[in-house]
């Protein structure tokens, strides 16, 4: 009987306090910015995204992106209300940054390449970037820019009547990612 309690007690304060370990280093955004530049029709359409979800942890510099589809805009109205019905259908890129890992007391600007997998297809992406740490009265932030060029078919958006060329450039730019309080 004492061995049990013992033992209950130790799993609740694994999980009580594995969250506050794990969420030490990781930095985040909900509203991070994407910028989709594809050539349609013998025209630059531009696509966005305001929302991106942005999860970095500085300990081993991996990182995750979350976009869901219905967030991308484009300006044009028969394809934005396209977009708009792909509601709950998220795109995710889950990948590490060429670096060990992240000083949290702020460092001088960083560029890097990246690599990692994308929830459409299963495809390796590769990439570049830039961190650079922005402090604010002792607290550091730090401001995240990747550029891809991926093909069309990377992205499933599989949209009907809209005709876009292979290569398609990503931007990801400006995202303040703030450290996760415990």
């Amino acid at each position: 009987m004492r061995k049990s309690i013992y033992i209950t007690a130790f799993i609740i304060n694994w999980l009580i306090f594995l969250p506050q370990v794990n969420a030490q280093d990781v930095y985040r955004t909900q509203n991070g910015n994407m910028l989709i530049t594809v050539v349609s029709n013998d025209s630059i359409l531009k696509i966005t995204n305001k929302e991106l979800v942005i999860h970095l942890n500085y300990e081993t510099a991996r990182f995750t992106i979350k976009m869901n589809k219905s967030n991308f805009k484009t300006g044009i109205d028969s394809l934005d209300q396209k977009l708009a019905q792909l509601k709950y259908d998220i795109i995710e890129y889950e990948g590490k940054l060429d670096i060990e890992s992240i000083d949290t007391e702020g460092h001088s600007p960083i560029d890097f390449n990246v690599e990692g997998v994308l929830s459409t297809n299963n495809n390796k992406i590769k990439g570049t970037g830039h961190l650079e740490h922005i402090s604010n009265r002792g607290t550091y932030s730090c401001l995240l820019t990747l550029k891809f060029n991926i093909n069309k078919n990377d992205l499933g958006f599989n949209l009907k009547n809209i005709v876009i060329e292979d290569d398609i450039q990503i931007n990801i730019v400006q995202n303040v990612l703030n450290k996760v309080q415990d």
